[in-house]
């Protein structure tokens, strides 16, 4: 019993992860401090960036972000450049996660 009510919860929760990061972009949505603080610190290395998204996906408690740039600034560097560039410009704000899940791409050229 026990372990099916924990197995719903978990079902339940991923449901509403599911449902944030599907209408994260296109819906409005309160973001935290620290998401906020990432957004930040991405659009003054990145101001050409078409895109930036930072979700934290700890449950609120900051330890753990997902992260998507889509920017020129990419061109011409495979995704393991790309993801330095990030975690670069992230370097301070990195020590005190537990974890980062990055995501970058370039625009493509009929945006």
């Amino acid at each position: 019993m026990l372990r099916s009510a924990a197995n719903r919860l978990m079902r339940q929760s991923s449901q509403v992860y599911q449902a944030v990061r599907l209408f994260g972009a296109d819906h409005p949505r309160v973001i935290s401090a620290g998401e906020a603080s990432l957004v930040e610190v991405l659009k003054q290395k990145f101001p050409k960036a078409k895109y930036i998204e930072v979700q934290d996906i700890s449950g609120g408690c900051g330890a753990m972000y997902e992260i998507y740039v889509e920017t020129l600034d990419f061109k011409g560097l495979n995704t393991i450049k790309q993801h330095r560039l990030v975690t670069e410009a992230l370097k301070q704000q990195i020590k005190d996660m537990h974890g980062v899940r990055i995501h970058t791409k370039l625009p493509r050229d009929d945006e």
